[in-house]
């Protein structure tokens, strides 16, 4: 998106030189955050950066991964809230790093969980900042990803070191498809397969295909189980 400054012009008495001011280049933030009072924090935030940037704010996680896997999507930087009205953060994290290798993507949410904070860093994330930091730090921590660092909130720094300093790596879980991942969500609100079915626009017969693969690579013989090791795992 082009920014429209207007072009400016002023003349020279002396040479009668025209000089015209160049168009700037927008830069664009996507803010994934059902709050619409903390979307306003963060786009204050936002327009506090050096250059012009051009929030794109969406409340729901398909709202913003609609957006991002549209041509029209030219994110230089991703702010996610975890606890969205429909998927997870966690998924929305992990589909933006898929279609954006590069961008700095970080978590600004009130889950402090040591699971929530590992599972976003393990799905993409370069930061993770809690809300209740001051405006000040999300600026801050926006400055520092796009200048190639890692922000985290101070709070949350000890479960670096103890993941670093952890001696037992956890056990191999094969790799989940988007709507196995969804269907866990799902289950973990405690859906049955028909409401399930009918929030993911799929027949009650493919929810229970999904079911039995997530089983068979969670090693788990029902719900609660595989719901428990997902979150466990930090999956979700």
């Amino acid at each position: 998106m082009i920014t429209n400054h207007r072009a400016t012009t002023s003349t020279s008495r002396a040479d009668d030189t025209v000089m015209i001011e160049p168009l700037v280049q927008a830069r664009e933030v996507l803010i994934v955050e059902d709050d619409p009072a903390f979307t306003r924090l963060l786009s204050n935030a936002v327009h506090k950066l050096s250059s012009p940037w051009v929030p794109r704010c969406f409340e729901t996680a398909r709202d913003a991964l609609s957006y991002a896997q549209s041509d029209r999507a030219q994110l230089e930087i991703a702010l996610v809230d975890l606890g969205l009205p429909d998927l997870s953060g966690i998924e929305v994290v992990r589909e933006l790093r898929s279609r954006f290798a590069d961008i700095p993507i970080l978590v600004v949410s009130v889950i402090s969980s040591e699971r929530s904070v590992l599972a976003a860093i393990r799905a993409g994330a370069r930061g993770y900042i809690l809300k209740d930091d001051p405006e000040t730090s999300v600026l801050q921590a926006m400055q520092e990803a796009l200048q190639g660092n890692y922000p985290i909130s101070p709070a949350l720094a000890r479960y670096l070191f103890k993941l670093a300093g952890s001696e037992t790596p956890s056990a191999d879980i094969p790799a989940l498809t988007p709507k196995e991942l969804e269907l866990l969500q799902h289950m973990a609100k405690g859906c049955s397969y028909t409401e399930a079915a009918r929030r993911m626009h799929i027949s009650v017969s493919t929810v229970q295909t999904h079911i039995r693969n997530l089983y068979r690579k969670l090693d788990v013989h029902s719900q609660v189980q595989a719901v428990t090791k997902a979150q466990d795992r930090g999956i979700i």
